[in-house]
């Protein structure tokens, strides 16, 4: 599951979300996100202390044990 944040401004027009790439898409300000997020309490201060500019160190997801690699099982032996 992903949750992409994008920093963006309206323009005009209206938000379409693609039935089938997502469940729902919105503007939403720092204190008003919709709930749950997934993994929020992880990536929300990254998230939103660079929007407002803050200088924030790169993050990463910790690699599965054992890698997961899809329903295929590419990769396994």
């Amino acid at each position: 599951m992903y949750s992409l944040v994008f920093l963006c401004r309206a323009v005009g027009g209206s938000i379409k979300p693609h039935p089938l790439e997502c469940h729902d898409a919105g503007f939403f300000a720092e204190d008003s996100l919709p709930e749950p997020l997934a993994g929020g309490a992880g990536w929300l201060p990254y998230a939103f202390g660079a929007i407002r500019g803050d200088i924030t160190e790169t993050v990463f997801d910790e690699p599965r044990s054992p890698v997961w690699f899809g329903s295929e099982g590419i990769g396994h032996e």
